[in-house]
């Protein structure tokens, strides 16, 4: 069973926090630099893909363990690239 200590559930928060900081600020430079924000949905499936084979997954909660990303909301962003470079 996993840890639901008030510990272990503030560092899953930092965790978030962290990720989502980092999604503003790249989000933020893509808009600056006029880049892309939308992957398309073709490029989009091919990521999630990759992240649901990935043993980083938590399932349960669609997650990424390395980055505490919501792979389903990040393989969408065009400007996002998987911590481990599997795209």
């Amino acid at each position: 069973m996993k840890d639901l200590s008030f510990s272990s559930l503030m560092k899953e928060g930092k965790k978030i926090q962290s990720s989502l900081k980092e999604t503003a600020k790249r989000a933020s430079n893509a808009i600056i630099n006029n880049k892309k924000i939308a992957s398309n949905q073709l490029d989009a499936r091919k990521r999630l893909d990759i992240c649901n084979k990935c043993s980083e997954l938590a399932k349960g909660t669609g997650r990424c363990q390395m980055c505490g990303c919501f792979v389903a909301l990040k393989v969408k962003l065009d400007f996002e690239e998987c911590p481990l470079h599997y795209w």
